[in-house]
């Protein structure tokens, strides 16, 4: 049998979790406040020619939507657009170490053209736009976050561009526009089952096939679907796509091509869910349901077989109504890694997280803890390929760079990081489970120890003794 001290030589070398904190404790039915956690630290600092770091609360307040990067734990906010916000740079928030980053732009000030009707600015990167319900994460190979529809700077007029932000190279490209008849807000899931996002337009259901580059026509209504502040999740073993919102509950069945208006529903009282608003809603896995927010502690939950509601009661601390315009869109989502639900309401207020049901969640399957390779500072440029590049988000919190402040030509930018730096240094080797791989400090004294001493237990007597010194100071 191995001696006590190997036992406890090789037990601290043992590469060892990174800190618990508070989400993995949190209670099923239970909201948590994560303290230090608005985004406007993230924002872009001001230049000479545009308050940056103010007009960012139009991200989320005007609109804005957002989609979980289920390959490594992290938020993705994007938005702005019409009268309230020029600025195009994603937003990210890191489920591990509960901090924001701005992994890319915005553009610079010379590159934002004003006035008229702009779906992508001169450097190549799209305009800034509403984005309601048409932010969807898309996994490996294409490992994007996708933008169809919505609002765009300055005009308000529809947004025709399909856009995919890559991760790993930080840089946005544009494919093929959308159908002629959309709306602003079009929402989207993504559906495992195919790897294509199926997207409800003003008229008609959309299939679009990401490797491809197209739209495929589904589902048609002469009368329209139209209704712009929704929300939507898809259950992706029924595949079945749910959105509510705009005072009413659709459904669309994947597999079968069939689209349900208006469904009648029974149950709890779910008047503070249809108002003009959107409320939040994504699908849970682990409980199996649709799960429904409009503000405050409660939560409902949604049957589409019987199309009825259920309350259920929530405890901890209160997120308080929806502030945004327009209601939460996909700013509520949840996120496998830790198994809760994530709000993000404005820029000034904290990220709130909610658990459904039980369990501390699964780490994500791969990825660093910060994404993509985003370390180096970039600036904004536009190529033949339709492949376009930010400017660096290499502005520190501190607001010590002016926010579009250049515009040059490579594909990547630096990552601004603020908040909980709490599991930052992830082993990327650990397929981004957050967990530490190095030894803990306080095991090398002991290491110390044990090593002469398993040495001495070889050497013939009158071998002279071993000291060591196990001071922590």
């Amino acid at each position: 049998m191995p001696s006590p001290w190997v036992i406890l030589a090789v037990a601290l070398l043992m590469p060892r979790p990174a800190r618990a904190d508070a989400v993995d404790e949190l209670p099923p039915g239970t909201w948590l406040e994560l303290p230090d956690t608005p985004m406007r630290a993230a924002c872009p600092p001001n230049s000479a020619d545009y308050d940056w770091n103010f007009y960012c609360q139009g991200v989320t307040a005007a609109w804005g939507g957002a989609a979980i990067d289920t390959t490594r734990g992290h938020l993705l906010v994007w938005g702005g657009g019409h009268n309230d916000y020029r600025g195009n740079e994603v937003y990210r928030f890191d489920l591990a170490t509960l901090a924001w980053s701005r992994p890319w732009g915005p553009s610079a000030d010379d590159q934002i053209p004003m006035g008229g009707t702009h779906e992508v600015y001169d450097d190549g990167a799209p305009g800034s736009r509403h984005t309601y319900a048409g932010l969807t994460y898309v996994p490996a190979p294409h490992d994007a976050l996708f933008a169809m529809g919505g609002s765009l700077w300055q005009s308000g007029s529809f947004a025709v561009g399909t856009w995919r932000f890559d991760l790993a190279a930080n840089a946005w490209t544009r494919g093929t526009d959308g159908p002629a008849e959309q709306g602003f807000g079009d929402p989207c899931v993504y559906d495992p089952t195919t790897g294509h996002v199926f997207r409800r337009a003003n008229s008609r259901m959309l299939e679009y096939d990401p490797a491809a580059d197209v739209f495929l026509d589904r589902a048609n209504s002469d009368g329209g679907f139209w209704a712009s502040n929704v929300t939507t999740a898809l259950d992706p073993d029924a595949r079945l796509m749910v959105m509510i919102g705009g005072g009413r509950v659709d459904t669309y069945d994947l597999a079968n091509d069939v689209y349900t208006q208006d469904v009648a529903i029974t149950g709890a009282d779910v008047t503070s869910l249809f108002g003009d608003g959107s409320p939040g809603m994504d699908f849970d896995p682990v409980t199996q349901r649709f799960v429904v927010w409009g503000g405050g502690l409660d939560v409902y939950s949604f049957d589409p077989v019987t199309a009825s509601f259920s309350l259920h009661a929530g405890a901890g601390d209160d997120p308080g109504a929806i502030v945004g315009s327009g209601g939460a869109f996909t700013r509520f989502r949840y996120a496998p890694s830790r198994n809760v639900f994530v709000w993000v309401d404005h820029v000034d207020a904290n990220v709130f997280v909610f658990r459904m049901g039980e369990g501390m969640g699964e780490p994500p399957p791969g990825g660093t803890s910060s994404g993509g390779d985003d370390t180096s500072a970039g600036e904004g440029s536009s190529g033949a390929d339709g492949t376009a590049s930010g400017q660096g988000a290499s502005a520190s919190a501190s607001g010590d760079t002016a926010g579009g402040s250049s515009g040059a030509t490579t594909t990547s930018g630096a990552d601004t990081s603020v908040g909980d730096p709490a599991g930052s240094d992830a082993d990327a080797s650990g397929g981004g489970c957050s967990c530490r791989t190095h030894a803990d400090p306080r095991a090398l004294p002991w290491l110390a120890c044990a090593l002469p001493w398993l040495r001495r237990r070889r050497r013939p007597r009158g071998v002279s003794s071993w000291a060591c010194a196990t001071d922590e100071a």
